[in-house]
């Protein structure tokens, strides 16, 4: 019970799953839908991979937060309540079980996974710390991570690569860094207006034709992810006691109603 507790700290509750559950659906779905065991392999490879980042930029930067007492209270190696051993035996553990469950998918996923490693390191690492800057933060979300998410899905039912896996990435990372840029409490300067419009348009263009011209997801999905989306938002800003801010809301909503929708995708026909 311990140990389970010991992780559970260590993994923050685990409150990127429906970010990742949400992308890796969205890929499979971009790479033609089905294979249902496949895709779940591809989703438990990337949220072992993500759980794996977490661990890592807890390891890296407890040294820090020890004398932070606000950032020692989020870090439970900082607090002492974790021992570093046991977090680098859990990152190690997580690492080599997010390659074996790509590795029952295919040598592209395997690449994935690795990619995800070096970029892990490159957020996190003490003598690099690219996380720390707005636009990369390793949170409940993160573009770079996303990405990779997205193909390994993608991978997973369509099995090689297409020219929708470009859009799929194009869209992923667009979006991912003007929702980082709009939740982050500063905006960082190299955003500039112009920056921001050209983001813009990837986004778009590549949503277009995703999702409109190619049909990646039917009309009616689509629709409900929108709809379910605004309800959230609406109810989490009316009744929610946290205080949010609107952008962070509307994300988490966006993410959630995705991830659900998707998952109704797979889940009706099994029972039909």
């Amino acid at each position: 019970m311990r140990i389970l507790q010991n992780i559970s700290k260590l993994l923050d509750q685990v409150e990127y799953l429906p970010a990742t559950l949400a992308v890796t659906l969205l890929g499979g779905a971009v790479g033609g839908g089905g294979a249902e065991i496949r895709l779940l392999l591809a989703f438990l490879s990337n949220l072992l991979l993500f759980s794996c980042a977490v661990v890592y930029e807890k390891i890296e930067s407890a040294p820090a937060d020890v004398y932070e007492t606000e950032l020692a209270q989020q870090n439970p190696i900082a607090a002492g309540e974790v021992s570093l051993r046991f977090a680098r035996t859990t990152g190690v553990v997580l690492a080599l079980l997010s390659l074996a469950a790509a590795a029952m998918l295919g040598p592209l996923n395997i690449v994935l996974v690795f990619f995800g490693f070096l970029i892990s390191i490159a957020l996190s690492h003490h003598s690099l710390r690219l996380g720390s800057a707005p636009l990369m933060r390793l949170e409940k979300h993160q573009a770079l991570l996303s990405a990779i998410f997205g193909l390994s899905g993608f991978l997973a039912t369509a099995q090689h690569l297409k020219f929708e896996a470009i859009l799929l990435v194009v869209f992923l990372l667009s979006i991912g860094i003007l929702f980082a840029a709009w939740t982050a409490e500063s905006a960082p300067k190299l955003l500039r207006k112009p920056i921001l419009i050209v983001l813009f348009v990837f986004a778009s263009g590549s949503a277009y034709v995703l999702f409109v011209v190619f049909e990646a997801i039917s009309p009616l999905v689509l629709l409900l992810i929108v709809l379910a989306s605004l309800i959230l938002t609406w109810a989490r800003n009316r009744f929610s006691s946290q205080k949010q801010n609107l952008p962070q809301i509307l994300l988490d909503s966006l993410i959630i109603s995705t991830a659900l929708s998707l998952m109704l995708t797979h889940l009706i026909p099994l029972f039909l």
